[in-house]
């Protein structure tokens, strides 16, 4: 997952990563977790394998809410694709830490409003890539690349991207569940500021971000069998993450749990939705 880190939920190996193929992305490894797999579980899907089900199955036994968290996270998708295709009237989108295809994607929920609307999905985990040009990227207005948040510059000058996607004009870019995923040695309010910094004015970032809280220890940090270690941080550090941006909803937005759920208590999950100043 690295830091192009699926959406999703909380939850390194021990040992060394597999070396990347040629493309971009780290080699498959069903031996070893993958967030990316692990929520794929947790929403009902069925691209994963059996440590993925059994990472997360161990990680709902030490936190429940972990679930919640997952359902809440794609919610709060819904409702930010919602808001900017509608409202906001943006026409180009891009999904960073995509996670593997569900039952409806960002780019079927930005084309309810408009069919024309382009997506970008962009990940670094080798069965999301798969999984998404196969299924996602099967039209002139829907591409898959490889990325890594951790290095916006080279995200945003990725040439199929830069193909697809017109960064002088408005984009809405989104982080969710990507960014407790990145260390604080990485500056994730660093890499906020260099994704605003190339987009056009106008342009918005997405962010959900675990909140630190007693209900999520047993799920944070290193995870044994997981490839990513889950990193929550505290409202006031959220907000630093996000100062590069000017907040459209109420900051913090804590996100409550899923309807068809009947707990329905707010859950440690913080939603951004920020404009890039000028």
């Amino acid at each position: 997952m690295a830091a192009a880190v699926t959406s999703g939920a909380a939850l390194t190996p021990t040992r060394r990563a597999d070396p990347s193929p040629p493309g971009g992305g780290p080699a498959l490894s069903t031996t070893s977790a993958s967030v990316a797999r692990m929520c794929n579980y947790l929403l009902g899907g069925k691209d994963n394998y059996a440590a993925d089900r059994e990472s997360a199955e161990r990680a709902l036994r030490s936190c429940p809410s972990v679930l919640r968290l997952v359902q809440a996270n794609r919610g709060f998708l819904d409702h930010a694709a919602a808001l900017l295709a509608g409202e906001a009237g943006l026409r180009q989108f891009v999904d960073v830490g995509c996670g593997l295809p569900t039952a409806e994607n960002l780019g079927d929920l930005v084309r309810r409003t408009d069919p024309d609307c382009r997506v970008a999905y962009v990940d670094n985990d080798a069965m999301v890539l798969t999984h998404a040009r196969a299924l996602l990227a099967v039209d002139a207005g829907t591409g898959a690349f490889a990325g890594d948040v951790r290095d916006p510059a080279a995200l945003l000058a990725e040439p199929g991207l830069r193909r697809l996607i017109d960064l002088s004009e408005p984009v809405a870019v989104f982080l969710l569940g990507v960014l407790d995923f990145v260390p604080d040695e990485d500056d994730p309010a660093g890499i906020v500021a260099a994704l605003a910094a190339g987009l056009a004015p106008g342009s918005h970032v997405v962010i959900s971000h675990a909140e630190r809280s007693p209900e999520l220890d047993p799920v944070s940090g290193p995870c044994e069998g997981v490839d990513t270690p889950f990193r929550p941080r505290s409202a006031d550090e959220i907000a630093r993450i996000c100062a590069s941006l000017r907040m459209l909803d109420p900051y913090p937005a804590r996100l409550p749990g899923p309807a068809p759920l009947t707990d329905l208590r707010p859950l440690p999950l913080i939603g951004c939705v920020g404009r890039v100043p000028g």
